[in-house]
């Protein structure tokens, strides 16, 4: 517009049809008119050099005439005071000079012209050397020196030319700055929308990633992605734990560390790799490995083929794309972990207080044996316990029934392995293994996980989970039965300990044998689900006289004697016990009266034979049916001793019987 007012005559007939001016005049004051102002400044000075070379080639062509003067020869130095442009020869000669008018018109901030006189080589002692500084625009610093050599006859001329070339450079400089300026702005306005665009598009795929709450969302996902991005291209998973993809198109394997590829390179440097590998139809065909990382490692690598040249490849968005997929699919698979998790804490929860409620080892290990195969979805489950005294360990509870109470030795198989090393143990595929396993051959499996049954820092056994197929238990299958191990192997230590205090409730400390307590609950039991039984009631004939005689504790060394005789001397279903004092008791279930006195016979008289000091016994037996009237524990108990009572009233060392009521 005119800063004059009212309407441009030229604006008013240089109109289209649409009635805009087809060349409007710009004022200064015009805000689009910053490009006049562009300047550059002392921190810019370092950087202009390529820019001062454009602008001197530029300032030779339009100044053709006077410029490529065979007797004039110029040159352009920087502000340092450096050769940037210019005839080689002279810079070469002006390089010698002590002073010459270049440096001296950059010290000087001023027009210089040395006469020949003031020179030194031989050279320019015939000629004038002229230059002229050049400022910038705003700050008024010198960032250039135009300056050239004439002849010593042509140089009076030469200043007011001098000053021209100088303000014409100067020009040419500022139109190459502000050409730049404009280029630079079409360039980012341009790569703005690009980069829009990409971002737009970027951001799609990050949200359907982030959208994912599962691994195999992620993965498809990024399938999904890459197939958009590449449609020929021919993808595979590899990952550094065993995964199982549904999708067809995406090949799942394990990735090989040991290799020295592209996919193992993508892996460890966790960036995004790619080589060219020709190949007969193909020569342009590449390979492709994007790694999978995330904040806490990288989880495995997608890799591809296409087939297009290196750098048509955006290398960078695939950059992108592979960091995003590899921190959604580590969100997605801490998800599932936390999900895992508290469900593995329910399960543990549950599980302990189901086997805590068993403090019989037969039903710990039978309900163990239910749940673990229950949990893991194995075809075989078998829990051993180490018998160290024996050096063997022995199967307590298995379900393949050829192995129920065997015994191995302890460096035997892989629940020897387990004993000896107290660690789990994984084997994905026992046909790659060496170990010799019974379990596993019986039962045809080629996995196994197994685990250290522990209580209290000490191993008792080991728990062992098989399946037929090869590579079925996964890291997380692993890690949950250790967990589960351990409350196993508590439970184990519970009953362990139960029975042992059970043991010892029932036993007499002096002679190992039953209490009464125990006899008679033993008694009652048999009698609601048997049909018949014996009681034989033994006493030591003068007892009271060997304690006496010898001390109490030759009296305790006699009952302890008679005690390992009626031990040796009955069956494992017969019941044995410290009735009291110096009176002893055997029970025999499903025993008739004459087999009861065929064993009380025997009894009396190793006591006699074998005795030291030798004793008697005098021994009373009653027995008891179904076809009694009267069945009780005190009514048998009556009896036998009633019987041992006239025992020891006819005589001593002798055997008297009640007859069944």
């Amino acid at each position: 517009m005119s800063e004059r007012t009212g309407k441009n005559p030229v604006e008013e007939i240089r109109r289209d049809e649409i009635g805009e001016a087809l060349f409007p005049v710009i004022s200064r004051e015009d805000p689009s008119f910053w490009i006049q102002s562009v300047d550059i400044g002392t921190a810019d000075f370092p950087y202009i050099e390529a820019l001062l070379r454009e602008s001197f080639a530029d300032w030779q062509e339009q100044n053709a005439g006077f410029s490529q003067d065979p007797q004039v020869e110029w040159f352009l130095f920087s502000h340092e005071g450096e050769a940037a442009a210019g005839d080689p020869n002279l810079i070469l000669q002006l390089k010698k000079e002590p002073r010459h008018a270049g440096w001296m018109s950059l010290a000087r901030r001023e027009s210089v012209t040395v006469p020949p006189e003031h020179h030194e080589s031989e050279y320019l002692r015939g000629r004038a050397t002229l230059a002229v500084p050049i400022f910038t625009r705003s700050g008024g610093d010198v960032f250039a020196v135009l300056g050239c050599s004439v002849p010593e006859a042509e140089a009076a001329g030469m200043p007011r030319l001098v000053e021209m070339g100088g303000a014409h450079f100067r020009t040419c400089f500022y139109q190459r700055l502000e050409y730049s300026f404009i280029r630079d702005t079409l360039y980012t306005k341009q790569a703005g929308a690009t980069a829009l665009s990409g971002d737009s598009a970027l951001f799609r795929m990050v949200r359907r990633l982030y959208d994912k709450f599962n691994v195999d969302g992620v993965l498809e996902e990024l399938l999904r992605i890459v197939l958009v991005l590449h449609p020929s291209a021919r993808c595979q998973l590899l990952m550094t734990q065993d995964y199982q993809s549904t999708n067809p198109q995406l090949k799942a394997f394990l990735l090989d560390q040991r290799k020295r590829d592209i996919c193992t390179t993508a892996f460890m440097r966790s960036s995004v790799e790619v080589e060219r590998i020709p190949a007969p139809g193909h020569p342009e065909r590449i390979e492709v490995a994007l790694p999978l990382a995330g904040h806490q490692g990288v989880y495995g690598v997608f890799h591809f083929f296409l087939d297009l040249p290196p750098e048509r490849l955006d290398t960078h968005l695939l950059g992108m794309v592979a960091d995003t997929a590899g921190k959604a699919f580590e969100n997605a698979k801490l998800y599932e972990q936390s999900n895992l998790l508290i469900r593995e804490l329910l399960l543990i929860n549950e599980l302990t207080k189901r086997l805590n409620q068993n403090l019989q080892l037969s039903d710990v290990f039978s309900f163990a044996i239910q749940e673990l195969v229950g949990i893991f979805r194995a075809e075989y489950c078998c829990i051993v316990k180490d018998n160290p005294e024996e050096q063997r360990f022995d199967v307590v509870a298995c379900n393949l029934s050829e192995l129920e109470g065997a015994s191995f030795s302890r460096d035997y198989g892989f629940g020897g392995q387990v004993l000896s090393t107290q660690e789990p143990l994984i084997v994905s595929d026992y046909l790659e293994s060496s170990v010799s396993s019974r379990f596993m051959e019986l039962g045809e499996a080629r996995s196994m996980i197994a685990a250290p049954l522990i209580s209290n820092g000490k191993t008792m056994g080991a728990v062992l989970l098989a399946q037929r197929e090869h590579h079925y238990f996964s890291y997380e299958n692993f890690k949950l039965l250790q967990m589960l191990s351990t409350h196993i192997g508590l439970a184990v230590g519970n009953a362990t300990l139960h029975a042992e205090l059970q043991r010892m409730a029932n036993r007499d400390t002096l002679t190992g044998l039953h209490v009464r307590r125990h006899l008679d609950e033993r008694i009652h039991a048999h009698q609601l689900e048997g049909s018949k039984g014996a009681l034989l009631v033994i006493d030591i004939d003068r007892f009271k006289q060997v304690n006496d005689t010898y001390g109490h504790q030759i009296g305790d060394s006699i009952l302890q004697q008679i005690s390992s005789i009626m031990k040796s001397s009955i069956r494992m279903t017969d019941v044995s016990a410290r009735w009291g004092g110096e009176e002893l008791a055997i029970y025999f279930p499903e025993t008739t009266l004459d087999e009861a006195l065929l064993v009380a016979e025997r009894i009396r008289s190793l006591v006699e034979e074998e005795t030291d000091p030798s004793v008697t016994v005098s021994c009373g037996v009653a027995e008891w049916s179904q076809d009694n009237g009267t069945i009780s524990v005190e009514s048998l108990f009556y009896r036998a001793d009633m019987a041992l009572y006239q025992a020891k009233h006819s005589g001593r060392n002798r055997i008297h019987t009640a007859l069944a009521e």
